[in-house]
């Protein structure tokens, strides 16, 4: 049998020896030009304003379709959409999650839709001008479309990923493409901070009136939202911890804390992990910039989560590592305290006002209005203006919640197969990160936890409805779920489980 990558099969697969054949020069450039094609645009979706504009995202979907065509026909990923007899049950469930989930956004679309907390509206339309739409639950079937396709696009993406990241090199190289684009972003951030105090980006004026050149905004970045950029930065931020200690990609993935504790690290500080270490600082600098509470606890909780699960097993043999780890997270809480004195006075602050609070009672309100067939996809605004309380003179089209504004949009129950496609695929990632073998834990890890990150920040803001960071955590959650049944199939066949 011919040799073939580590990592790339499973073994005792009787097609692998004609697979493992080395391909032709041609197949060979196919592949790295759909690879490219692939990372391209998540690297630098974060560019164009996160993406968030129609003139952004759109072109982004028609090229990652196409790529989904191209790998299904075994070009950048050997055996296309192959999938492994231990992942069939979950990735079918998965599938079924999903297709649940388009299924019942199109049915809000439809007239044969069974009546919903929409009918009032419609029939209020009817009187007033004479004739109306037929009444569906979706109040705005054009948003409805263009957030559909975004949640294909997300789902496409990560099937491709999944597909090509079987491949350690490419896994790792998704890491490294997130940390250069963060990177990006936030030099962007600080060129507009001294040209424009950050209250540009682009040619878009942020605030509200003309521009004070004496004015002072909280930097975002390449972003229009200062808590957005905080959480695309997060993430890089994790993926760099993850390959600073995720050793050599020519050697085992493992956190090589050998005899000789901290010393046997220094040995091997490469070139590449002293990078990857500036680039951590420049990362958490712009992050403190930003100013924002969510993006850095929740990029605080993504990096403690990745640690804990690098060094689970490794306590008791080796206690010195707790003391490693708490020194770490007492760094960071310094350096927060320290450097972030805008976080600290918008903390302080806490939104004096109550803004959010108020959103979230007026999104549980229109849950109750219609729990079980909702508003539509990108029907919150809609139904937000109605319900909108006067104390609140300033219109809103997000939630500042994505979970509560998909149950205000798809119901209570639709709402469910919708948390799984997201909540599954993160599941299989932790189980990757949690087994026994330890040099295949790392990438697993690596994408729960950036994964964490965005997750954790819409529970109190959109990150996730932002394309840029839709986009990317769908390649880390399907580069985790790629690692996650490697290191099962690789541990099967060497007993070690």
């Amino acid at each position: 049998m011919t040799m073939r990558e580590p990592d790339d099969f499973d073994a005792g697969d009787p097609d692998a020896e004609a697979v493992a054949r080395p391909r032709s020069l041609a197949l060979r450039i196919a592949d790295g030009i759909v690879m490219a094609l692939f990372f391209a645009p998540l690297a630098l979706a974060a560019l164009p304003m996160g993406a968030n504009r129609d003139w952004a995202w759109a072109p982004i979907v028609v090229m990652i379709g196409v790529m989904a065509v191209l790998v299904a026909f075994g070009l950048g990923a050997r055996r296309g959409f192959d999938v492994a007899e231990n992942e069939r049950v979950p990735l079918l469930v998965l599938t079924a999650c999903f297709a649940a989930f388009v299924a019942f956004a199109l049915l809000q679309m439809s007239p044969i839709a069974p009546a919903s907390g929409s009918a009032w509206l419609y029939a209020a339309a009817a009187r007033i001008l004479g004739f109306a739409h037929a009444a569906v639950p979706d109040l705005a079937i054009d948003a409805a479309r263009n957030t559909l396709l975004k949640c294909i696009a997300c789902g496409l993406i990560f099937l491709i990923a999944r597909a090509i990241c079987k491949d350690r090199n490419h896994a790792r190289t998704l890491l490294v493409l997130l940390i250069a684009s963060a990177a990006l972003v936030v030099t962007y951030g600080l060129i507009m901070q001294v040209t424009t105090h950050s209250c540009y980006v682009g040619g878009y004026l942020k605030k509200q009136g003309t521009y004070d050149p004496r004015g002072q905004c909280t930097v975002s970045g390449s972003f229009v939202n200062s808590n957005s950029f905080a959480c695309y930065v997060g993430m890089g931020i994790v993926a760099a911890i993850a390959l600073l200690f995720g050793g050599d990609r020519r050697r085992d993935d493992a956190v090589r804390f050998d005899r000789g504790g901290m010393q046997a690290f220094e040995s091997q500080l490469t070139l590449s992990r002293v990078v990857l270490l500036a680039a951590a600082f420049y990362l958490l600098g712009g992050l403190l910039l930003s100013a924002s509470r969510a993006g850095f606890a929740a990029s605080v909780a993504g990096a403690v989560a990745l640690a804990l699960l690098l060094l689970r097993g490794r306590w008791r043999e080796r206690p010195d590592l707790v003391r490693y780890f708490l020194v770490g997270l007492a760094v960071l809480l310094v350096v927060g305290v320290v450097a972030g004195g805008a976080l600290l006075n918008k903390a302080v602050r806490a939104d004096e006002s109550g803004t959010r609070l108020v959103i979230w009672l007026t999104s549980l309100e229109a849950v109750s209005l219609s729990p079980w067939f909702g508003w539509g996809l990108g029907g919150f605004a809609d139904i937000y203006s109605i319900l909108q309380p006067a104390t609140i003179p300033q219109p809103n089209d997000l939630a500042h919640s994505t979970p509560l504004e998909t149950v205000v949009e798809l119901g209570v129950i639709a709402a469910i197969p919708a948390f799984a496609v997201v909540l599954l695929p993160w599941g299989i990632s932790l189980r990757g990160a949690l087994r026994r073998d330890r040099r295949r834990r790392v990438l697993p890890a690596a994408a729960f936890a950036i994964a964490a990150v965005a997750i954790l920040h819409s529970t109190v803001d959109f990150s996730l409805q932002i394309p840029a960071i839709g986009f990317v955590v769908s390649a880390v959650l399907g580069m985790g779920w790629a690692r996650a049944f490697s290191s099962t199939r690789r541990a099967r066949d060497s007993g070690a489980l």
